[in-house]
């Protein structure tokens, strides 16, 4: 379980706002962001990308519980990323957003599933693993939040899959979603169909009746040919 880190990541306030702003912020090796939550006024901060990679290393990932504080100031409070933008091309973070964190109150994390075993499906009957939801929706305390689940698979057979209501999840978290879901399944290798009988006797049919038409359009193209020839010399 992630329990409240001992990280801190010092931020610098900032005062402008709007694209040309931010553009400036990076421009200088910043990236801008908004610190808001627990039903009190937001304010915009300025904080080093090296620092956000760093704390989404650790083990909790964007769960990570640490330690915002102001640069030059003593204001602290526990905080979470809620929400990072990455440049689609670059992965460069370019904006993000913190959420202050009470520790005794419940909050709604996104938790990665990781799959563990090899479906006999797939060891023994060709199957292919088919992985539906990566990551689940849950409720829970902050300190109580989950690195991952695991969805053991090996024993699945072609056509068999794990749901949401197979995860372990424990008493301290409550799931968000529909417990019947899959999470993943083994499904039929992907075969192309050959033709049946009837099919094939269609497809020829059709092209024989292709041909014919074809050869009365030549012969037509042939007789308005030689009706020029029949002119009186």
């Amino acid at each position: 379980m992630s329990k409240t880190s001992n990280i801190t990541l010092e931020v610098e306030p900032r005062e402008e706002s709007g694209k040309n702003a931010c553009r400036r912020l990076r421009a200088r090796g910043l990236v801008p962001g908004n610190v808001y939550g627990l039903d009190s006024p937001s304010f915009k901060v300025a904080v080093s990308p090296r620092r956000i990679e760093e704390l989404l290393r650790s083990g909790s990932g964007m769960n990570t519980i640490f330690t915002l504080k102001m640069a030059g100031e003593e204001r602290k409070r526990e905080t979470m990323i809620k929400e990072l933008q990455r440049d689609p091309v670059t992965e460069h973070a370019l904006h993000v957003d913190f959420m202050r964190i009470d520790v005794d109150k419940a909050i709604q994390v996104s938790i990665p599933i990781r799959l563990t075993g090899v479906a006999t499906g797939v060891k023994n009957e060709g199957g292919v693993m088919d992985f539906v939801h990566r990551d689940v929706l849950v409720e829970c305390l902050p300190g109580a939040i989950p690195e991952y689940f695991e969805a053991d698979i090996s024993g699945l057979h072609v056509n068999q899959h794990v749901s949401f209501k197979d995860l372990v999840i424990g008493e301290e978290v409550r799931l968000l979603v529909d417990p019947e879901q899959i999470v993943a399944g083994c499904v039929p290798p992907r075969v192309d169909e050959a033709p049946t009988e009837a099919e094939e006797a269609e497809a020829l049919e059709a092209e024989a009746a292709e041909g014919e038409t074809e050869g009365e359009k030549t012969d037509k193209d042939a007789e308005s040919e030689e009706k020029p020839g029949d002119q009186k010399g």
